[in-house]
């Protein structure tokens, strides 16, 4: 006869390291950061009325683009739609700093949820916040012209190009965001991404630009996704373009993802 004592099983539970849980708890984070982003003005400016006043704003001064005389919407809204991606990303970025000091994090960390949970939660909120940022961008340049002309198929094709392109520059900026030990280098990565609005290919064609510029403009990040946005919403052929975005996209994701959990480890244990 075994002298072991056995429980029944609680309701609903999970072990903290099992999918289960990892799928809750990362829920429970994404509402989170999610409720807390609805109720910031800053964020909400920044992801939904700066993107649009920017197109609004860039379509009345161009017009047609140069030395093409094509519309201008092409290029500015996908250009525009990124770039509100990356800017709330770096509001996002100083919010986790916030956190990290004022020991949150840490306090996450002692809760008994799966360990990954607070990492894949923020994931998932920056990646509805990019696809409301770029839904929304997307529907204003209706407005000045864009339209996607390859229809469902080629808009979620610029969806699926924008959420990962927005989420490697999230990576990024989480990295920067918590192996710094103050907010000066997300504030100028966010100054950075403001200066690109006008060195792509979106603003104006890169024929446009210095000669000894042009290799640089047609090959940067931010060029490679407008281009293959462009190339989607237009029927063209987005296969350069394309590859050129996701090898941006997954080398960045691949080089800075290390960085960022090192550094959300490291802020745990502050």
């Amino acid at each position: 006869m075994s002298n072991d004592l056995t429980f029944d099983r609680r309701d609903g539970f999970s072990p903290e390291s099992s999918a289960r849980s990892l799928r809750r708890a990362s829920g429970v984070q994404c509402r989170r950061i999610l409720v807390g982003w609805s109720r910031d003005p800053v964020t909400l400016l920044q992801a939904l009325v700066y993107p649009a006043l920017m197109v609004f704003l860039f379509w009345l001064v161009l017009g047609s683009t140069p030395n093409s005389g094509a519309p201008s919407s092409y290029g500015l809204v996908p250009m525009v739609a990124l770039v509100g991606a990356m800017s709330g990303a770096s509001i996002s970025g100083l919010g986790l700093q916030r956190e990290r000091d004022n020991g949150q994090l840490a306090k996450m960390w002692a809760l008994p949820v799966h360990r990954s949970s607070a990492m894949v939660g923020r994931l998932c909120a920056e990646s509805i916040r990019i696809l409301v940022t770029v839904a929304f961008v997307l529907l204003v340049g209706a407005v000045v012209g864009f339209r996607i002309d390859t229809g469902v198929p080629g808009g979620l094709a610029v969806l699926a190009i924008a959420l990962g392109f927005g989420l490697s520059f999230s990576v990024m900026i989480t990295a920067f965001a918590l192996l710094a030990g103050d907010t000066r280098i997300v504030e100028w990565t966010a100054i950075g991404t403001n200066v690109a609005l006008f060195f792509n290919s979106g603003f104006v064609p890169v024929a446009s630009y210095p000669s000894w510029l042009q290799p640089i403009i047609e090959y940067q990040p931010l060029s490679c996704a407008v281009d293959a946005i462009r190339a989607v919403a237009a029927g063209l052929d987005v296969t350069k373009p394309l590859l050129l975005t996701a090898a941006w996209s997954v080398g960045a994701a691949l080089a800075f993802a290390p960085a960022a959990i090192r550094g959300y480890r490291a802020a745990v244990v502050r």
